[in-house]
């Protein structure tokens, strides 16, 4: 609950977005009055800050196109579009095999992936969400609307910078994501107390292969760190590579060796830096269809 919450907003849908942007960034710039998005909801409900005195819904703007964009060669999905309806899309559940679908879908219940955005998720960015990971893997484009116009960024740019860009303010406006080549290939793994658990540790992979070699290859990791992050080692070992199962356990090894994650009383630092290692070779191998 906000309990100190004094003013509701929520900008009405413009001919011009840009004149309902500069609205939602002129409430979100006062500096007398604390005023934040409202998106989904679940997080900044659950924060209970008592410093913010306004939010800024965006319900009404027109933030929940999710489509295919053939010029660009890219799935355009806008800020307000739920995990839902991004975990059903068609484009989506193609995507790498069906690996940004699977991350939208692996996240709280019906009611939950109905309610929480994939902008939200962007914005909140928790560590060990299978989304933030597979649109790391995906190599996604944040598209941010700012007091000097358009930003774009790509999303592990955008993380590493995220307070400080939103801060600006920022408005996150749309992701977008690459098709990808026909010979990419996606795989998820993780570790949870349960299987309808949040991950303690995940890794996303997406290969392109050719001839049994690596064009190239994404590996992202959550659970390990503040934030999602990529392991730029591993892809260097693997890129323009053959895709052997001793290439793809140094790649695992190096995405691993150095790794400080943080524990707690659901996986000590040792665990995590352990099933770091295990669950890039899982992926890894799955990815580059290599037996498990």
């Amino acid at each position: 609950m906000l309990l100190n919450l004094k003013e509701y907003h929520r900008p009405a849908s413009d001919p011009i977005p840009e004149r309902s942007f500069d609205r939602v960034l002129t409430l979100l710039a006062r500096p007398e009055v604390r005023t934040v998005v409202l998106a989904g909801g679940d997080t900044l409900l659950a924060s209970a800050d008592d410093s913010i005195r306004a939010v800024v819904d965006l319900q009404s703007l027109d933030l929940n196109h999710l489509a295919q964009d053939a010029a660009e060669g890219a799935l355009r999905i806008g800020a307000m579009v739920t995990r839902a309806a991004l975990a059903q899309d068609e484009t989506a559940c193609g995507l790498s095999s069906g690996v940004l679908s699977e991350g939208a879908g692996h996240w709280g219940g019906n009611v939950q992936r109905n309610r929480a955005t994939v902008g939200g998720a962007v914005v909140v960015a928790q560590s060990n969400d299978p989304l933030l990971l597979a649109l790391l893997a995906c190599d996604t484009t944040v598209r941010l609307y700012t007091q000097a116009g358009y930003l774009m960024l790509g999303l592990a740019d955008f993380l590493s910078q995220r307070s400080r860009i939103l801060a600006t303010p920022a408005l996150v406006v749309e992701l977008r994501v690459p098709l990808g080549a026909p010979a990419q290939r996606g795989a998820l793994a993780y570790v949870a107390r349960t299987a309808s658990d949040a991950p303690i540790v995940a890794a996303y992979a997406v290969v392109e292969a050719a001839e049994g070699r690596c064009v190239r290859a994404r590996l992202a990791l959550g659970g390990v760190a503040d934030l999602p992050l990529i392991a730029s080692g591993a892809m260097a070992r693997l890129s323009d590579h053959p895709l052997t199962r001793t290439a793809i356990a140094e790649a695992a090894s190096l995405a691993a060796r150095d790794l400080t994650p943080p524990g707690d009383y659901r996986g000590s630092s040792e665990y995590r830096r352990a099933m770091a290692e295990v669950l890039s070779t899982r992926v890894l191998r799955q990815a580059a269809a290599l037996t498990a």
